[in-house]
């Protein structure tokens, strides 16, 4: 009689009552395991693919289909800063970054224009579809890139 009680549940059974427990450590022992061997594996293959970024290529990184391309995205995405308007503030503003092999862009950073618009012309690059990769030696490269933007106001 009592193994049937245990059986449906009714008595405890010491044994049954460390099954979720024994189970959850269990779980948590083997996502520890496979959470260290996917970090190892990223370690191991940041390693590997350390690429060198050219500042000079026979063939530059550039945006799909060329200057016109790049006005039209500029007339549809750029967003005057309502501060740099208040103040009439016009200018050139030079983003620096970085185009990977599949022409993903990283490392963008404003580096010369009015303070008021580099933030603007910074989400402007982000915001920017794959780019072109730079051609060095008949392949693919990673390259530095600086890509100015004017940011004029209608009067």
């Amino acid at each position: 009689m009592l193994v049937s009680l245990m059986t449906l549940g009714l008595i405890p059974c010491p044994a049954t009552s460390l099954i979720p427990q024994i189970t959850l450590y269990l779980s948590m022992k083997y996502q520890l395991i496979i959470f260290l061997m996917i970090a190892a594996l990223r370690c191991a293959a940041q390693d590997t693919t350390k690429e060198t970024i050219y500042t000079r290529v026979e063939i530059e990184s550039a945006f799909p289909f060329g200057q016109s391309a790049w006005s039209r995205f500029l007339d549809k995405n750029l967003h005057y800063p309502w501060k740099a308007r208040d103040k009439s503030i016009q200018g050139t503003v030079v983003v620096e970054f970085i185009v990977d092999k599949e022409g993903n862009t990283s490392y963008i950073h404003a580096i010369s224009g009015p303070e008021e618009l580099r933030q603007e012309a910074e989400r402007l690059i982000k915001v920017s579809r794959k780019w072109t990769p730079a051609i060095q030696d008949g392949r693919q490269v990673w390259s530095h890139k600086r890509m100015p933007i004017e940011f004029k106001l209608d009067n």
